[in-house]
């Protein structure tokens, strides 16, 4: 039965393709990621693919484990721009590349400082490109990145693809940027760190490794600011990217002091705009509700007033994170929450007005209100927590 669907599934595919199928497919050099940087000559740009190579992934292999060596290879090159330096990369390739399966794209800080109108360009012009291809940041030179160990994939896009689609920060793709780009808006990216780890099954010796620390801000398709991880998840629940996370908030009233931990679920956000005689008045509104996983208390007062407390405290912590990180993104003129598009939407003709220096207003006039609404769920399960 199983045998005879696949069949039927097939069969037009091979009467619409052909028997060129197999034939094409084994001509072509699927990159799964690039790395972008500023080249070695003023100007130019060194552009790094990554591709799998078939005949050395097995199912189960790790990167680096047997005898076959990496499933993947890296070729770079360095020129004047990125079509040029493509091209000399497929002249040292026996396929032809193909863009169809990019995933994931990384670029250097300092090619990102420069600007990357010319990537955003290369975008809008190669045919065979994905426009669902997640852009990120490395905090220096992008193949320090593509170094990193796999340790639970086969390739280090798998690694960075994750991270996007677990929505532990913003996964902005080129379709994004693209977008707000022609509605001249800033947009965020996530900002990876880089370094060496000691590996879980030999702790003394050291790998490449890979996360994330934070969220780079852009405006005119430049770099101009980068935020902490704290900042970067009230930017993610702006955003409307962040599935769940996790807060710690202490408090110490002069009786009672403790430390709580508490998971956020039903994250969600609104963001508003108010014509006022001063100008708009933009809201940028965080909801949610949290249990708390843990809680200590040096006391044990009453639990009901304690977790009014906590729900207290997480909400002026959620606002003061979402307001630093809205005072940074002012300062680099990077509308990264897109509030112009609110604008636009609730109020076109003041929008036409301010649209030519929107990023002179918002670095300097737009007046930004935060608004958080969290409350805690599992109260009666607060009330057993023990004294430590």
């Amino acid at each position: 039965m199983k045998s005879s669907t696949i069949i039927r599934f097939l069969l037009p595919l091979i009467i619409l393709t052909g028997c060129a199928t197999k034939v094409e497919v084994n001509e072509q050099t699927f990159v799964f990621a690039m790395y972008i940087n500023k080249g070695k000559q003023p100007g130019n740009v060194e552009v790094t693919i990554s591709a799998p190579l078939p005949n050395r992934l097995m199912s189960g292999q790790q990167a680096g484990s047997g005898s076959g060596g990496d499933p993947y290879a890296m070729v770079s090159k360095d020129s004047a721009t990125i079509q040029d330096a493509l091209h000399l990369i497929q002249k040292d390739l026996s396929r032809r590349l193909d863009f169809s399966h990019t995933r994931v794209l990384v670029l250097g800080r300092s090619y990102a400082e420069d600007g990357i109108e010319d990537l955003m360009d290369w975008f809008e012009r190669e045919p065979t490109i994905d426009f669902r291809c997640y852009l990120m940041v490395a905090p220096g030179d992008a193949k320090q990145i593509a170094r990193l160990t796999p340790i639970f994939e086969q390739m280090p896009s798998e690694v960075l693809i994750k991270f996007a689609e677990h929505h532990n920060m913003v996964a902005t793709t080129a379709r994004d940027i693209l977008y707000a780009s022609k509605a001249n808006q800033g947009y965020a990216l996530t900002y990876l760190s880089a370094g060496k780890k000691p590996l879980v099954a030999d702790p003394a010796k050291k790998d490449d490794w890979a996360g994330v620390q934070g969220t780079a801000l852009f405006q005119g398709h430049k770099l101009r600011a980068t935020l902490p991880l704290k900042e970067s998840m009230a930017v993610s629940w702006a955003l409307k990217e962040l599935r769940d996370a996790l807060y710690t908030v202490s408090w110490d009233d002069g009786k009672n002091k403790g430390k709580a931990s508490l998971l956020l679920i039903n994250i969600r956000s609104q963001k508003k705009v108010k014509m006022t005689p001063d100008g708009p008045v933009f809201t940028v509104m965080l909801k949610g509700r949290a249990d708390i996983i843990y809680k200590k208390d040096t006391h044990l007062p009453d639990s009901a007033a304690i977790n009014k407390m906590i729900e207290r405290e997480l909400n002026d912590q959620v606002s003061t994170q979402m307001n630093r990180a809205l005072r940074t993104s002012q300062r680099a003129g990077a509308d990264i929450l897109q509030l112009g598009m609110v604008l636009d939407w609730h109020y076109p003709d003041a929008w036409h007005k301010l649209r030519s220096r929107w990023e002179d207003f918002y670095r300097n006039e737009a007046e930004i209100q935060v608004s958080t609404h969290i409350t805690i769920r599992n109260l009666g399960a607060s009330f057993n927590a023990k004294s430590e």
